[in-house]
Order: C-alpha cells, then structure tokens, then sequence
C-alpha cells in the first residue's frame, strides 16, 4: 500500500517541478518582453526628439522663404518707383 502512496508524490512532485520549469521559462520570456519594450521606448523617444527637429527646421526654412520672397517684392518695388520717379524728374517727397 505504501508504495501506490509513494508513487502518487513522486508523480505530484514531477509536476510540480515541471510547474516551477514553466513559470521559471515565463519569468524568463516576460524579462525579455521588458527588455524589448525599453528599447522600443527608447526608439520612440529618439523619433520623437528628431521629429521636433525636423519641425523646428521645416520653420526656419518656412520664414525664411518667407522673407526672401519679401525681400524680392520690395526690391522690385523701390525698382518701380525708381524708374516712376526718373519718369518724373527725380524723387518726390511724399506728404
């Protein structure tokens, strides 16, 4: 009789020596998820530290077409009234 006993600990004892295996193979996945998960917080961060770069540059670029356009219409401009000007006999103060 005691050995059907003894069996029956020796098979529950391998199970959960197996259950411990799992949850130790788990343990050891889930660190690995974390580490993944880290890096990927990491990427993240670093796009978007280069995204605000890239906006910041896209508005630098932006103003200063801005005003290089300006730039062209009033050079324009002072060249119209120049030769408006000239057309007239000479520059006119303006009241």
């Amino acid at each position: 009789m005691a050995i059907p006993v003894l069996s029956g600990l020796w098979q529950l004892a391998r199970r959960v020596e197996g259950l411990f295996e799992n949850v130790e193979n788990l343990m050891r996945g889930l660190q690995g998820l974390r580490d993944e998960l880290r890096e990927l917080d990491k990427r993240v961060s670093s796009l978007e530290n280069r995204e605000e770069l890239l906006v910041e540059k896209a508005r630098s670029a932006a103003a200063v077409a801005a005003i290089n356009a300006v730039t062209h219409e009033l050079v324009e401009m002072s060249r119209r009234i120049g030769v408006l000007e000239a057309g007239l006999g000479g520059p006119r103060r303006i009241e």
